[in-house]
């Protein structure tokens, strides 16, 4: 009987366990509703208005480095942004204009006076040959372009992340699923990985995250391939949140206006 007893107690003990263990998950696994999830994240990162000035460095498979300045601007949440680039000499006055959250894409090439226009899967071809591609670089809405499951937790670089599997829409983008690792009290990107059909394709660290006006900003982006062995790490120099850019900006007929 006093075996028993003790069998007994033993059993509840172990229920105990299982019951925390379950209960201390049950906030990825289940209560956290993954459409709120992406609504959150979308709130916390669409930004009404920016503007910037991005240092680009690109890393080579063979080590070599290639910078890169430009001044970018957003506006409507993200809807609509530019990039112009200042430096060096041979790119300088070359811009990316994207509207509709990415789906509509334009690059001019001042040299040329050539202006190309991106849509559908050609919005995969690398962005002046970094690691990003034109639809990297577009905002979006993750609510729009994602269907999502929790499927974990992990610290990235001392952050607890939530960590989500995102597979596109029918209308997202061009990627087979993304993992995205998401801090769960701010609810601000940091890591993303992007799988294509043929397995894990690159992986994007967001970091060194500062507030500016009020806003927690990560001063660093950068995209490592897996598959080429190189990199591209977009820094912050400069970036501000108070002043509306002039809407005539984003604009294809401004495109071939120079800049001053």
């Amino acid at each position: 009987m006093c075996i028993y007893d003790s069998y007994q107690r033993f059993a509840g003990f172990v229920l105990v366990l299982i019951l925390m263990f379950v209960l201390s998950t049950f906030p990825v696994l289940g209560i956290e509703n993954p459409v709120e999830l992406l609504k959150k994240i979308d709130a916390a990162e669409n930004i009404p208005h920016s503007f910037s000035i991005v240092k680009q460095t690109i890393t080579t498979s063979g080590g070599s480095e290639r910078t890169m300045t430009m001044k970018a601007w957003s506006a409507e949440n993200g809807e609509l942004s530019l990039m112009v680039y200042t430096d060096p000499r041979r790119v300088a006055g070359d811009k990316i204009l994207q509207r509709d959250s990415g789906d509509n894409i334009w690059y001019y090439m001042n040299r040329r006076d050539v202006t190309r226009h991106f849509t559908g899967s050609s919005r995969k071809q690398s962005a002046m040959g970094s690691d990003f591609s034109y639809e990297d670089l577009s905002q979006g809405d993750l609510v729009e372009d994602y269907n999502a499951e929790i499927v974990g937790e992990e610290n990235i670089d001392g952050t607890p992340c939530i960590k989500l599997k995102c597979t596109p829409t029918e209308s997202g983008p061009s990627y087979q699923f993304i993992y995205l690792w998401v801090g769960n009290n701010d609810y601000l990107t940091r890591k993303i990985e992007y799988y294509d059909e043929d397995g894990h394709l690159k992986t994007l660290y967001l970091s060194e995250f500062q507030t500016i006006e009020g806003r927690l900003t990560p001063m660093k982006m950068e995209m490592v391939s897996k598959r080429e062995s190189s990199r591209t790490l977009m820094e912050n120099v400069s970036i501000s949140f108070k002043e509306e850019p002039d809407a005539s900006l984003f604009t294809k007929e401004a495109l071939t206006r120079e800049m001053r």
